[in-house]
């Protein structure tokens, strides 16, 4: 084991106290940062602290569980003035680059784990162009319920509910409600026509 990694596991339990006895530094620094780039600088914040996800996301509104375990950097957009739309239970685990999109709810239940780059879409709007009469703006909660698992890469859209202890498989797309216990799966990369096969 590396000299340096052994020092920090010799100090981490002296310096825990000094954390958190400075921790008023930060979160004065945070409301500075939230006077002067309104919640935007606070997501910004989620995006470079290396472990204060939980507390950050709990002091702008968000309700966070025990023991939730964050990987960051996490990436909230489309927050309104606070991230009070988002409700995280216990023993929660979300992977590193996880995505959630809070123009409508968010709730991830107790003992769900999201993987690393999963994507929680809570709205589908085309903006400005030319397609907007055609293809309206859409929003809808979206649910993961307690126990479910989603792989790395997997989306889940708006309106949809994943269902308790249910199993999304890495980079699926999820357009629809995923029934408890269920898994859903991406299709497979397969071999196209006139490519040589695979080596034995």
């Amino acid at each position: 084991m590396p000299a340096n990694v052994t020092f920090r596991r010799s100090i981490a339990p002296a310096a825990r106290p000094l954390r958190r006895a400075l921790g008023f530094l930060g979160r004065s620094r945070r409301r500075a940062r939230y006077l002067r780039d309104g919640i935007e600088g606070i997501a910004m914040e989620l995006r470079l602290t290396p472990n204060a996800h939980v507390e950050i996301l709990r002091e702008f509104g968000a309700t966070v569980g025990k023991d939730v375990s964050i990987h960051g950097p996490i990436h909230i957009v489309n927050a309104d003035g606070d991230f009070s739309r988002l409700r995280i239970g216990d023993r929660v685990h979300l992977g590193t680059d996880v995505l959630i999109d809070l123009a409508d709810d968010v709730t991830i239940e107790s003992a769900a784990t999201l993987s690393m780059r999963c994507n929680l879409i809570t709205h589908m709007d085309v903006g400005p162009g030319p397609l907007r009469d055609r293809r309206p703006r859409q929003q809808g909660p979206v649910r993961i319920g307690a126990g479910a698992y989603l792989g790395i890469g997997a989306t889940v859209l708006h309106g949809v509910t994943v269902g308790l202890e249910a199993t999304v498989g890495a980079h699926a797309l999820v357009d629809r409600d995923v029934a408890p216990g269920a898994t859903v799966l991406a299709p497979r990369a397969r071999l196209a026509p006139g490519s040589p096969e695979t080596p034995e």
